[in-house]
């Protein structure tokens, strides 16, 4: 079956439980998930972590600052809580709230792999646990809990800018081409077999926030097309050797990006939201 072929369903919906840490890129993953009458939300798992799952919101927030820099924790800080916060006037309600909305059950936790994680998720019986921008490894046992295993949604064309920031990394080295990859989740970030893959015309003026929102929004769609052949036991596409990884950035690579053109948000970025879900 070729990568990221949809496969018709005529039984039950596909139960799947989001990992996500929020903000206006894991809404709209959730939100391509809800719409999709093939699939069941059947819980959500929403990260309070910021680094460290013990380090504190207050000590990781200052820890990344000193690491990134200001600019890039401001550009965070607009991708996450300053988003749910203008959830109403974006047009993307945040993730903690629609689940409460429509009372699918929801876990707030600083590692997925702890036991009141791993007994939350037994109870919902999942099909798929899928891992949208997550912050946490998620462990073996966890992975292996779900029918049909976990599998993550990653901006990029992996194997190329695995890690925490893709989009950002792909600007800085003037990478040709974007995309977005769904892939099965394995103990290595971003490593697993790619199940679905497609490279996405982003504008070259784009902010690293629009980009990756795109991104995102387009990975929602390949994830739900995929999942039934998840389902029925597709293994994926194992990955070509090779390929980067990334971690956070350092000041001096902010100042890079800026300095080649492009930017990490951009005041018109407050109607994207609107522009993805029309």
């Amino acid at each position: 079956m070729p990568i990221g072929t949809a496969v018709k369903v005529t039984g039950p919906a596909i139960r799947v439980v989001l990992c996500t840490s929020g903000g206006v890129f894991g809404a709209l993953v959730l939100r391509e998930l809800l719409a999709d009458r093939r699939v069941e939300v059947v819980g959500v798992v929403r990260s309070t972590r910021v680094l460290t799952p013990g380090g504190g919101w207050i000590r990781d927030v200052l820890a990344l600052w000193r690491r990134s820099g200001l600019r890039y924790l401001a550009y965070l800080a607009c991708a996450t809580s300053g988003a749910e916060l203008a959830g109403r006037w974006i047009g993307l309600p945040p993730v903690a709230r629609v689940a409460r909305t429509r009372r699918i059950p929801l876990l707030a936790t600083p590692d997925v792999n702890r036991p009141a994680a791993v007994d939350f998720l037994a109870a919902l019986r999942p099909d798929v646990l899928v891992s949208a921008f997550f912050n946490q490894r998620i462990g073996a046992a966890v992975c292996a809990m779900p029918a049909a295993g976990a599998i993550n949604v990653h901006p990029s064309l992996l194997p190329e800018f695995k890690g925490v920031d893709p989009v950002f990394f792909a600007r800085l080295r003037g990478a040709r081409a974007l995309g977005v990859t769904v892939h099965r989740v394995t103990p290595e970030f971003d490593a697993g077999a790619v199940l679905a893959q497609t490279e996405v015309a982003i504008a070259p003026d784009a902010s690293v926030l629009a980009a990756t929102a795109e991104l995102f929004a387009r990975g929602a769609k390949a994830l739900c097309d995929c999942l039934p052949a998840v389902l029925s036991g597709d293994p994926g596409r194992p990955q070509p050797p090779g390929g980067s990884y990334d971690s956070w950035p350092d000041p001096a690579q902010v100042l890079r990006l800026r300095q080649s053109g492009h930017r990490l948000v951009a005041l018109a970025d407050w109607r994207l939201p609107r522009a993805l879900l029309d």
